[in-house]
């Protein structure tokens, strides 16, 4: 072989190791690409689907939601109306999420990136299932990205992983996939308000007219005083933008002690609750606070404010949509709600002086 062929040989030899080198280990990925939707077609049918599953770690569902008409509901909640801001942000994120990077498709390094299946005790991801028929796989939203924005992920059919650009918002607590409102009653709107403790006691306040600043609190005993106007006032802001911890069907619970409250509002609206404390069934376990409502018309406050019949309409609407969001549930409530519902006359005067 002549010393020209020989050279040209060894050149050709270091371009095809050069070339070998450069080249991306196999990673054994398949079905991401880099740039691409997570979710071909999703969009497509985003406004069709019917049907979703969230699933933790150990394979508890976390809530399954359903579509009934113009409402979602959550199937493991008694049918509870479902929160459609939290589920629309998980379904416009999930139709929108493009692929910034492949990732590992090794089982053994799943973890590191929180997607593997959650069939595992400690998994740290959350399985999204859709209904079979929408063609749509399951997808398995793991950690955050750390340093950089976005997501991992893993189409659960799949053995790839990847990084998405957006982060998915998946909350834990099933209580956090239903509507939240209860009842929201402004204190403004407030004139009078009634507590009955189940042992007699009553504890009333009433404001005169809409120009009184403070109201007042009815049958101070005497040689008593009132602790402060603000404690009085707050119990009638009980009902503002009130929102639930939970769900139940009422008749799932005794109401046979039950305090009650009355509040009453300037238009006429009536609104009527029962209250419950329910003991811990462990002593590791917390008390719960449980209440359950009813709107209604106070005629006398119709007939004496000569309001028009397209006001009175107005209350008699309002009250119809309190009772169809309410009716035959029970919602657990904070604590200190609870407590600011159930006053006694006692919690809002000053303490006697130390004989």
């Amino acid at each position: 072989m002549s010393r020209k062929h020989f050279s040209w040989l060894l050149f050709v030899t270091f371009l095809v190791g050069a070339f070998v080198l450069i080249l991306p280990e196999p990673t054994g990925q398949d079905e991401v690409s880099e740039s691409g939707l997570l979710l071909p077609g999703m969009a497509d049918q985003v406004n069709e689907l019917d049907w979703l599953r969230l699933t933790a770690a150990g394979n508890q569902i976390i809530v399954t939601l359903q579509r009934k008409g113009d409402l979602w509901i959550a199937e493991e909640a008694s049918s509870y109306r479902a929160d459609w801001e939290t589920l629309r942000k998980l379904l416009s994120a999930l139709s929108q999420a493009r692929i910034v990077e492949a990732k590992t498709a090794n089982p053994e390094y799943y973890d590191r990136l929180g997607v593997e299946d959650v069939s595992s005790e400690s998994a740290a991801g959350v399985l999204i299932e859709f209904a079979a028929d929408t063609g749509l796989p399951a997808v398995v939203a793991g950690n955050g990205a750390r340093g950089r924005s976005g997501q991992y992920v893993r189409l659960a059919d799949s053995a790839a992983s990847a990084l998405i650009d957006t982060v998915l918002e998946v909350p834990l607590e099933r209580s956090s996939w239903l509507d939240p409102s209860i009842i929201d009653i402004s204190e403004a709107e407030v004139v009078e308000v009634e507590v009955i403790h189940p042992d007699g006691e009553k504890v009333a306040i009433t404001k005169v007219s809409a120009e009184e600043e403070d109201f007042q609190l009815l049958d101070i005993p005497a040689g008593r005083e009132v602790k402060s106007n603000w404690s009085v006032n707050a119990l009638a802001s009980v009902l503002a933008d009130l929102s639930l911890d939970s769900v139940s069907p009422q008749d799932k619970l005794g109401w046979e002690n039950a305090s009650r409250l009355s509040l009453l509002t300037a238009d006429g609206l009536q609104i009527n609750a029962e209250l419950i404390e329910v003991a811990a069934a462990e002593e590791t376990d917390d008390a719960e606070f449980w209440m359950r409502l009813e709107a209604g018309l106070y005629t006398t406050a119709l007939e004496t404010r000569g309001g028009s019949q397209e006001s009175d309409d107005e209350t008699r609407q309002r009250a119809e949509t309190i009772n169809n969001r309410t009716r035959g549930w029970a919602y657990r409530i904070p604590g200190y709600k609870f407590t600011s519902m159930t006053q006694r006359m006692e919690d809002l005067l000053k303490a006697l002086p130390e004989s």
